[in-house]
């Protein structure tokens, strides 16, 4: 173990080597029903088409016979925690776990989504030529081990036959509406900054110790059921100590490096843009991948990758077996979090309850054991719908009981604050001034509350933000009947600033009857991209640019004495990365001018929020159309 033993001599606290770490895991595995009278534990190091192995666990049945086989391919430890396993165990099938290349033992240098459609197809063949399998294999997994199943699932294998990908938006790539995504490494263009620092730190460096290059499997196996590698991290609080305090000093590019953390990709993406040639070497799913794989696609309205899922829905809904599963929760929450009385960070939400675990099961029985009576028929689209704890369902993206509606931007030209005068109204109105201006300084950026990864609560009030002087806010009056917005939220801003480039971020809240501002989601444009992401363009100051911000899906309900409240700002620090006004290379400035943003609203530049009004009955507290 020489490769092992260098590393760790170079650099003793990036990696850990534990000795009989993996019992625990047999054990978790026997109190899931993989008991050891009824089941075998394999390691294996499977090749792939390049030669690099993959440490795999297979868990299968001591009994002959050819069964189904549930799947996971990550890159974080092994887990095999959701109820499907419990009960595909107990009904006698077989589970694996994979890491992906350059994680755990696997071979390999890590990268984002690198070989994983590869990697996916070779140990699906793999896996379907053995003697105890039947050749039908189901993938699930959550956040990662959901995005390396989208673009294996558009190219298709024959052993895959449907998967459960949950908080999966991180696999999307240039599908229609999510060109300046890159797999939510940007957001319309503007690097996801804090969602990213977070991720990579601990997950994803490119050294790491390896196995010894044994081609004896037996030699294999003992070491893999002996020892765990792990990477240890920070504690929370220390982590964000430390990322809050390099923050301050810019510039971005090299925040983790500041940081003490070994190299990852993100040391090259951050310097890279949208459309750069190195996200080609990301397997993301494109829009020129046509084909689909049955899929059950689950997420949350806060999680950072809901605009994605849904878009991904949308893309694929026209071919069979697709459905989508949207709930209020933020990222990989969306089943545990189900509760009668349940909160997205400080909002009371309601019952989020869901057979998530019958319904997947289900799924799986139908598509990889021929058990065409496990699965009873339900809506092709059911998502909650926040602030009237209801869920709402239809066979298609939009859905079918929702119109085009819009709120026009109105003030008096003191916008600023909570307390200016700005206004949301059906129409447009006469008499009022015909712009407000924000002040955008990069080295005092607003501040982001909640709705990042690890965001905690991911919603919160809002008020602290909205009292700045530099963030417009525009409220509509107060809902009489009530107002709900199922689908998707775009701003059409008439702009004008006196740098060369700034950034323009809006956030949808939701106003109580008490004050209380809860956020419902957010967005952003960076001007230099207004003309698409291969071809930046400085501004012209003084010019005034429509700017049309993409990015927000949800469905809430803004109920009787509530308020439609829409935030204006430069910034959104540190969930997107600020941006400098210099017009230059962004992550590595450290300094720049003063931004004054000019958001036009007058007869000529009718600046406003468009979205799909639901026509259907709201009725409170409703269950999903489930037939479970």
């Amino acid at each position: 173990m020489l490769d092992a033993e260098r590393m760790l001599s170079e650099d003793p606290n990036a990696f850990g080597l534990h000795y009989g770490a993996p019992s625990s895991f047999e054990r978790h595995l026997e109190g899931m029903g993989a008991t050891g009278d009824r089941y075998l534990v394999e390691y294996r190091m499977i090749p792939m088409r390049d030669g690099v192995r993959l440490a795999t666990v297979i868990v299968r049945p001591r009994a002959a016979g050819r069964v189904p086989v549930v799947m996971e391919r990550t890159p974080y430890t092994n887990q095999l925690s959701y109820d499907v396993y419990r009960k595909a165990f107990k009904a006698g099938w077989a589970a694996v776990s994979q890491n992906e290349r350059g994680t755990g033992w696997s071979d390999g240098e890590f990268s984002l989504l690198g070989h994983v459609a590869e990697d996916a197809a070779d140990t699906m063949t793999y896996i379907a030529a053995q003697e105890w399998s039947n050749g039908s294999i189901g993938l699930i997994g959550c956040s990662s081990p959901a995005e390396n199943q989208l673009r294996v699932a558009a190219q298709g294998h024959p052993a895959y036959r449907a998967g459960v990908p949950m908080s999966a938006g991180a696999g999307v790539g240039n599908i229609p509406g999510c060109e300046g995504s890159q797999g939510l490494f940007y957001k319309n263009g503007i690097p996801v900054l804090s969602t990213w620092t977070a991720w990579y730190h601990p997950s994803a460096t490119l050294r790491r110790p390896r196995l010894p290059q044994s081609d004896d499997p037996a030699e294999l196996d003992r070491f893999m059921r002996n020892f765990i590698l792990t990477q240890p991290t920070m504690r929370d609080k220390d982590y964000g100590d430390a990322l809050e305090r390099i923050r301050k000093v810019p510039p971005s590019f090299d925040i983790l490096r500041r940081m003490g953390v070994p190299k990852t990709g993100y040391d090259d993406y951050m310097c890279a843009t949208p459309a750069d040639p190195i996200w080609e070497s990301v397997d993301l799913l494109h829009a020129k991948h046509t084909g689909a794989t049955p899929q059950l696609n689950i997420n949350g309205w806060l999680d950072v990758g809901a605009y994605e899922t849904v878009k991904l829905f949308e893309f694929q809904q026209h071919h069979p077996d697709q459905y989508m599963i949207m709930t209020a929760s933020s990222h990989c929450a969306m089943i545990r979090s189900a509760s009668p009385q349940a909160w997205l960070g400080d909002r009371p939400i309601g019952n989020t309850t869901f057979p998530y675990d019958d319904i997947i099961w289900s799924w799986f029985r139908r598509h990889l054991n021929g058990e065409d009576d496990a699965w009873k028929p339900m809506p092709k689209v059911q998502v909650f719908l926040m602030g009237a704890s209801q869920w709402l369902s239809g066979d298609r993206w939009p859905l079918p009981d929702t119109v085009p509606a819009t709120l026009y931007l109105n003030s008096g030209g003191h916008a600023e604050t909570l307390w200016g005068d700005g206004r949301l109204l059906g129409h447009q109105e006469g008499g009022s001034a015909a712009w407000d201006v924000v002040i955008a300084d990069p080295a005092n950026p607003v501040q982001s509350i909640g709705a990042g990864l690890g965001a905690d609560p991911v919603v919160a009030d809002q008020r602290e933000v909205e009292a700045r002087r530099d963030v417009l806010v525009y409220g509509s009056p107060v809902e009489e009947t009530g107002l709900a917005m199922v689908g998707d939220v775009d701003a059409v801003l008439y702009v004008s600033t006196d740098v060369q480039d700034a950034d323009i971020f809006i956030k949808l809240v939701d106003v109580y009857p008490d004050g209380t501002a809860y956020n419902v989601a957010w967005s952003c444009a960076r001007m230099r991209y207004r003309e698409g992401y291969a071809s930046p363009k400085l501004v012209e100051p003084g010019t005034v640019y429509e700017i049309r911000i993409t990015g927000i899906t949800t469905a809430n309900y803004f109920g009787p004495g509530h308020q439609v409240r829409l935030e204006v700002a430069g910034s959104n620090f540190p969930l997107a990365d600020r941006n400098w006004h210099t017009g230059g290379l962004n992550e590595r400035d450290t300094s720049g001018p003063v931004a004054h943003l000019t958001i036009h609203h007058d007869a000529a530049h009718p600046s406003r929020i468009e979205f799909r009004a639901y026509t259907g009955d709201i009725r409170l507290n409703s269950a999903p159309d489930r037939g479970y």
